[in-house]
């Protein structure tokens, strides 16, 4: 399996990250990384806590940069239509995630799986976008277990940007068939398009610096919308100590 996350970022503003990584790495690089097996997930299974990471995005390709937390922000409202999909908010995992991916911006199953097992998750979501012919992208999702037992699961779609949103909903269904050996109904929503939330996207960005400097509280006017619309949603990306808002 490809590894997930790349970009350069100022490492200076981070200079104090590969301590807090190194320490994460000693302590859970000891299990096993996920691979390819035999063995079929246990059907019936209880509800799946995850953690979803920062995309990848071409080095090359600066104006999709936004997407690498854009789509967390999809994955985590389609998250929200199925129960047996428990995802940490992103403000309690970003932490760790930012410093298991170091200055590189850089995931692999290793790292995944240690990000997981910190986090007491079940399962961490990677994946990348690039661009494919036309105005189409081609999407990988990797779900990567915390346990070395377990199998990972790989969706794969090549869609436009408008269409993301419901790709995120097929690829949680597929992988929940897979892991609790639930067939779950579709649900009867729409995700918005890719395209529609790039300035939230954005906002994650400056609010967890992953390409940019950190700003943590600066995204006071998307949250504040986003409490209007989907609160549940806003509850998962911010954190409520920074915006007070989300905690009433």
């Amino acid at each position: 399996m490809k590894k997930c996350g790349r970009k350069e970022s100022a490492a200076g503003r981070r200079a104090g990250l590969p301590t807090l990584a190194a320490a994460i790495l000693l302590l859970l690089f000891g299990q096993a990384g996920c691979a390819k097996k035999t063995k079929v997930p246990a059907a019936d299974v209880g509800p799946q806590r995850i953690v979803i990471l920062p995309f990848s995005v071409p080095e090359d390709d600066p104006e999709l940069q936004w997407a690498a937390m854009a789509l967390p922000m999809l994955m985590a409202r389609a998250g929200t239509h199925y129960p047996d999909f428990v995802v940490t908010p992103l403000w309690e995992s970003m932490p760790t995630a930012i410093a298991a991916a170091g200055a590189a911006r850089s995931f692999n199953d290793d790292s995944a799986t240690a990000v997981a097992n910190w986090l007491g998750a079940h399962w961490t979501v990677m994946g990348s976008i690039t661009r494919s012919k036309g105005s189409a992208y081609s999407l990988v999702v990797d779900f990567i277990p915390a346990k070395s037992s377990d199998v990972p699961y790989r969706y794969i779609k090549t869609r436009k940007m408008d269409s993301m949103g419901n790709a995120m909903l097929a690829s949680i269904r597929q992988f929940l068939r897979f892991s609790t050996g639930r067939i779950h109904p579709l649900p009867r929503v729409k995700v918005p398009g890719l395209d529609r939330v790039r300035p939230e996207g954005e906002a994650l960005d400056r609010e967890y610096g992953w390409f940019v400097e950190a700003a943590p509280g600066s995204a006071g006017t998307i949250v504040n919308d986003m409490t209007l619309t989907d609160k549940e949603l806003a509850r998962l990306l911010f954190n409520p100590t920074l915006y007070p808002g989300l905690a009433q």
